[in-house]
């Protein structure tokens, strides 16, 4: 009896070890391991997601520079356009007649009323805007109308001395007449588009130029706040 309970264990002992070293077993457990026969017994294989991050190839290593650089170089511009254009506007005011006679009334005589009018106008124009415009107050509709003068400027030196070859032709004062106004429309056109820029009241105290009108017409025309 003792010599079968021995021969029992010894034999039982021996299917296990092959159960353990068996390739066939060993490639049976590898099969199992793949998901299509994990998902036999009712679990879903997990496929790890690789996530690539999003590369922003507009972004340059000279943004962090340029940026601050650039916002520097448009006060310095704002700054200088309208150092050097007040005088215009005081300029006026001290020959108020000889400027409504020899422009507005010569050259534009179809605008109504008193020439006078239309040249304290223009002066007061260019001297409020260019206060304005050196702080950065409202700047859009401020440049806009100081644009507007110096457009009205161009048209005249056009009405009285003509293109003068425009665009190759050497003149004797080295400048077109109507070259100085041309560049202040150019400059102030700028403005009038894209804002003082982010050193300017509207940027830095009022929050933004265009938020500020938008919330103007919000509450003038009912429109409903964020």
């Amino acid at each position: 009896m003792n010599f079968t309970k021995a021969l029992f264990v010894v034999v039982a002992l021996a299917g296990n070890s092959a159960a353990f070293t068996n390739p066939g077993n060993a490639k049976v457990l590898s099969n199992l391991s793949k998901p299509s026969e994990l998902a036999a017994f009712g679990r879903k294989a997990k496929v790890a997601k690789v996530i690539e991050p999003e590369i922003d190839e507009s972004v340059t290593m000279f943004d962090p520079i340029a940026e601050p650089v650039g916002d520097v170089a448009v006060l310095a511009l704002r700054l200088a356009t309208c150092a050097l254009l007040v005088h215009h506007g005081f300029d006026k005011i001290q020959n108020v007649d000889g400027f409504s006679a020899n422009v507005v009334a010569k050259f534009f005589g179809f605008l109504p009323g008193p020439p006078s009018f239309w040249t304290l106008s223009a002066a007061a124009t260019q001297i409020a805007g260019a206060g304005l415009l050196t702080v950065g107050i409202l700047a859009r509709p401020v440049a806009f109308s100081m644009m507007c003068t110096m457009l009205v400027a161009v048209i005249f030196h056009l009405l009285n001395t003509g293109a003068e070859g425009f665009p190759l032709a050497v003149v004797p004062q080295h400048s077109y007449n109507y070259e100085l106004a041309a560049m202040y429309v150019g400059v102030l056109a700028y403005f009038a588009a894209a804002g003082a820029g982010a050193y300017s009241v509207d940027e830095a105290v009022l929050g933004g130029e265009l938020k500020l009108y938008e919330s103007g017409i919000k509450k003038v025309f009912g429109g409903d706040e964020e």
